[in-house]
């Protein structure tokens, strides 16, 4: 397969609002956590409700979902392979579908993407995506995200510690800088050759220059959390999107 021009890129635009008129103009005072619900009337009880894609599918094309993966910093120069996701036959077809083959973004509806689009998102980009469900093809979108956001954070006034096998707190450490972070974050991987040992964020607070009228980003590199808007978290519970848990980020000051 050829690579084809790239879809247009969106970078921190606000779009006209299509749905319902939510107040763009609300004082953020809280931000909550979108992830991925589990074994839930709605998703199925099976996670990941998606875990290959079609047979045959060359996952080390250039295009390939892996490929597409490993796009953390840019966009991809290329439209993804994304023909099609087979959805586990005990699944059921929610609006945020969970997906193991694939990183740096969500498998969402055409409902969804209506309404999340209309709200101030980080550098993104939709791809049509298709979803095989018993004898059916389902139109997707997979939103890719590029999102780092380890510049706005202050460093003293967070905490961070040593976690072991990501389920084990062996410690706080101290960090006053990103630049210290990754330095302490090396020394400790070098004196656990072969441990799956980093330094991940308990509490992360944002400097005063974050920009507070983005509806959802991310932090990464210490945090895997997806964090959305008071906003955004209404439009969801108000259009009933399902496949999603949305819990207020206390671990997060703005």
């Amino acid at each position: 397969m050829g690579a084809t021009a790239p879809a247009r890129e969106t970078q921190f635009v606000k779009l006209p609002v299509l749905l319902k008129n939510y107040n763009f103009n609300l004082l953020i005072i809280s931000y909550y956590i979108l992830k991925h619900a589990v074994n839930t009337k709605e998703t199925g009880p099976i996670y990941p409700q998606v875990q290959k894609m079609v047979p045959g599918y060359d996952y080390k094309a250039f295009n390939s979902v892996h490929a597409l993966s490993r796009e953390a910093d840019k966009l991809p120069n290329y439209d993804p392979n994304l023909d099609y996701f087979i959805l586990h036959s005990k699944a059921m077809p929610s609006d945020l579908l969970s997906v193991s083959v694939v990183h740096g973004g969500f498998l969402i509806s055409k409902k969804f993407k209506a309404i999340i689009e209309q709200f101030i998102l980080p550098t993104h980009r939709f791809y049509p995506a298709k979803v095989h469900y018993k004898m059916q093809v389902i139109e997707y979108y997979w939103m890719h995200i590029i999102c780092n956001l380890t510049d706005m954070v202050d460093y003293p006034n967070s905490s961070f510690f040593v976690y072991h096998n990501y389920s084990k707190n062996l410690g706080y450490v101290d960090i006053s800088s990103k630049d210290e972070l990754i330095q302490k974050r090396k020394n400790i991987k070098d004196i656990n050759p072969g441990k799956t040992v980093t330094i991940w964020a308990e509490k992360i607070t944002l400097k005063q220059s974050f920009n507070k009228t983005i509806d959802l980003f991310e932090i990464s590199y210490f945090d895997d959390n997806c964090y959305i808007s008071e906003r955004l978290q209404q439009a969801i519970a108000d259009e009933n999107i399902t496949g999603c848990t949305l819990t207020q980020a206390k671990n997060l000051i703005v």
